[in-house]
């Protein structure tokens, strides 16, 4: 096949894949662009390249299809006598539920849902809640069966309630297959399926055990947490479900030692920051350069280890994990000999005696006629066969098998240390784990959580010696640890649905900035393009030459857009209103010269006003254009469209926004303009400021002070007469007000005081 022909197969797989057999996850607003505003392959210049999502038709239904089975009652329940026998029954066999764990069991038993969630925290002692309610509702005469992501944490889970379990995978194929296992096939009316680590199960899976429960008459019950780290496919419907009918929650931790830890560790699940304190406070942090951290991380696993603590080292990569089972194994054949040895997957030597961990589900490998080799398991080699098999012996359950040689050389690692996805589920009394920087805030929870007595962090701060990365702004200027950590908890790769994000990208205050910021930017290429490139340049290369150092100004752009519109509504050289305006008054003492030359500035005759108050309006020049006037018109709507959805949604909400103080009562007109203006300028949702960063820009500048005014004195925002309309009148009037709006005046300009020049 020609290279020419092997691109055009490769382009109509791609259009088939994408335009017919995927959902584009995007919020279209339907306005084509003109063609300066495309690129040769007729994109608009708006889109980003390999920035769009991706979702299947099939994912969506399936969570639909959950959503729906989370609002069904009807499913079978449990008497409340046979729940307060089977409490009873635990607190005797000396496990008493707390409170929060009673009452999940409870509402569980007794609630008649069809699909229910309950969000369990790291050491919330789900473990606990879980055998009680299988006590219960077997003594009430029904059955339960258990499912789980992976084949290690299921057989966990039937370990520690007695029950039958196995992994969504196996349902998954059984019923593609027509193959149903025993177990399945009895799943009927008085049956209840718990789904454990359900956070880390892809939405498919969960959707087909649903289904599938549902249809034989059984009930659901999903536990997991929704801040722990993900599956590999498509989730987040747990925060679907949490969010339209809620969920049960653990919040007391049992776990710890330390009740300080515990209670640092759900401060730092949602994110915010002053959970550090408990980890920098305590001594939890270490720090240094890579092979600085390696080695004091196993130090201390070599301490801990010494002291009969049960200890586990953590790591992000494979390959640091490889490193730090390679430097556990050269120190424990200090205190024996190594005998035959064989090379396992991850490139380490291991001999009788060591531990190490299985990477692939086999069940063919069995232990016993139900259990069977599994990823994530650990063990300990017994005895290393001629032909590089292994005899080893399960660390938990103490059962012996068989690994081929095969097997070992494909999927087997030493065990001393494992990987932070590895070490979901794992508890220890101590645990080490390397930070690099690089890791997510469910990455840090994860690790943080897996110790009983104490958890610490090796952190990465200076460059690992690479030339190449001697450049890099990390480098050079070295965040502190407290940044880097900030860093990391700041970043959330909590998982997000299909339909949650196709939500979100249409919410109109997430598409007010992108809508404002195509406006704007619309109103500067077509200026640029009316007055032509030879002038634009020449603007760009004789600037500085009238007022030195003027295009470095941080309102550049401003003034260079606003002088290139006078120029195409005039048809005079842009230079000339330069001329003249820096010819009013110095300059030098000035904050910024290209904020005070924009205030000085000649109006522009719009036609129209500006969709909001601080942009600029459409010039008569524009506004007559055969192909600007009517996409730029279709812009401006587009943006006060968004803005009245944004103002009725804020002004409509019952709780206060993040940026207002607790027990202060601003209007819903305020509520309703503060959203606007902080939508439209892209203030992040956290910012705890009513508007944010100051802006510097003249229009922006003169109405962040009018909002920020008004939130102070918790009143409706002074200033123009418009502002008045918006708040007072009805909210079928508002997009006729913004159409009549008028700029403000030169007096007004001209009064925002100025300040030294930076």
């Amino acid at each position: 096949m020609t290279a020419e022909r092997a691109s055009a197969l490769v382009d109509l797989l791609v259009d088939e894949v994408l335009d017919r057999r995927s959902v584009a996850l995007v919020a279209r607003d339907h306005i084509e662009e003109p063609e300066t505003l495309r690129r040769l392959d007729g994109s608009s210049v708006y889109t980003v390249a390999g920035a769009a999502l991706y979702t299947s038709q099939r994912i969506l239904d399936a969570e639909q299809r959950l959503l729906t089975a989370a609002g069904c009652r009807g499913g079978a329940s449990v008497e409340q006598t046979a729940v307060d026998l089977a409490l009873l029954e635990m607190a005797a066999n000396g496990s008493a539920l707390d409170a929060g764990q009673a009452s999940m069991v409870r509402q569980m038993c007794t609630s008649g849902a069809r699909l229910q969630l309950a969000i369990a925290p790291a050491g919330a002692g789900k473990t606990t809640a879980m055998r009680a309610l299988t006590l219960a509702w077997t003594q009430d005469g029904g059955q339960v069966l258990g499912l789980a992501p992976s084949a290690a944490a299921a057989a966990v889970l039937g370990e520690q309630t007695g029950i039958r379990t196995d992994t969504l995978a196996k349902l998954s194929w059984s019923i593609d297959h027509g193959e149903l296992p025993d177990w399945a096939a009895a799943v009927g009316p008085a049956t209840l399926l718990i789904i454990d680590e359900a956070g880390m199960a892809d939405t498919l899976s969960v959707d087909t055990a649903v289904q599938f429960a549902i249809k034989r008459g059984a009930s659901v019950r999903l536990i997991g947490d929704d801040q722990q780290l993900a599956a590999i496919g498509a989730g987040g419907v747990l925060r679907d479900i949490k969010h339209t009918y809620g969920a049960l929650h653990l919040t007391e931790l049992h776990r710890f030692t330390n009740p300080s830890e515990a209670a640092a560790s759900l401060t730092l699940r949602e994110g915010i920051p002053e959970a550090l304190n408990f980890y920098l406070d305590h001594g939890r942090v270490h720090v240094g350069d890579i092979t600085t951290a390696i080695e004091d991380a196993f130090s201390a696993w070599v301490s801990d280890r010494a002291a009969g603590l049960d200890t586990i080292m953590i790591a992000p990569t494979r390959k640091l994990v490889a490193e730090l089972n390679r430097q556990a194994r050269d120190h424990l054949l200090d205190s024996r000999s190594s005998g035959r040895e064989v090379r396992l997957a991850d490139g380490n030597q291991a001999s009788v005696g060591d531990v190490i961990i299985t990477r692939t589900n086999d069940r063919r490998l069995r232990l016993t006629a139900t259990d069977w080799v599994k990823n994530g398991d650990r063990w300990t080699i017994t005895r290393v066969g001629g032909r590089g098999d292994l005899i080893v012996r399960h660390n938990r359950s103490r059962l012996t098998t068989r690994l081929p040689a095969e097997y070992v050389r494909a999927s087997t690692g030493l065990g001393y240390a494992i990987t932070i996805h590895g070490a979901q589920g794992v508890s220890a009394d101590t645990m080490h784990g390397l930070v690099t920087g690089q890791e997510s805030r469910q990455h840090l929870y994860t690790m943080v959580t897996r110790g009983r007595a104490a958890n610490h962090l090796y952190l990465q701060v200076v460059g690992d010696g690479d030339p190449h990365t001697l450049i890099r702004p990390d480098t050079v200027a070295p965040r502190t640890p407290t940044e880097l950590l900030e860093q990391i908890l700041a970043r959330d790769d909590s998982p997000t649905s299909a339909t949650t994000l196709l939500r979100q990208l249409s919410d109109p205050a997430a598409r007010l900035f992108d809508a404002v910021q195509r406006y704007t930017d619309g109103l500067k290429v077509a200026a640029e393009q009316l007055v032509g490139s030879k002038i634009v340049h020449t603007l760009d290369g004789q600037a500085d030459h009238i007022v030195p150092e003027l295009t470095s100004e941080p309102s550049w752009p401003s003034l260079r857009a606003h002088l290139l519109a006078l120029a195409a509504e005039t048809g005079d050289h842009p230079l000339l209103p330069l001329q003249t305006a820096a010819a009013q008054r110095e300059l030098h003492t000035a904050w910024d010269m290209a904020a005070v030359l924009d205030w000085l500035l000649p109006e522009q005759a719009f036609i129209d006003s500006g969709p909001l108050p601080w942009l600029p309006g459409i010039s008569s020049t524009l506004h007559d254009h055969h192909v600007w006037g009517e996409y730029l018109a279709k812009r401006s709507q587009l943006v006060i469209d968004l803005a009245d959805q944004v103002r009725d949604g804020a002004s409509h909400r019952r709780e206060l926004p993040v940026w207002a103080p607790p027990g202060s009562h601003p209007t819903a007109a305020l509520l309703g303009e503060v959203a606007v203006w902080r939508a439209a300028v892209g203030v992040d949702p956290q910012d705890r400021r009513a508007t944010g960063a100051g802006q510097r820009q003249a229009a922006y500048a003169f109405w962040q002070q009018n909002l920020d005014r008004a939130v102070a004195l918790r009143s409706r925002p002074p200033g123009a007469d418009v502002a008045k309309r918006q708040i007072a009148g009805p909210s079928q009037d508002r997009q006729r007000d913004h159409r009549h709006r008028k700029p403000p005046t030169r007096t007004v300009r001209r009064s925002v005081p100025r300040g030294p020049r930076r």
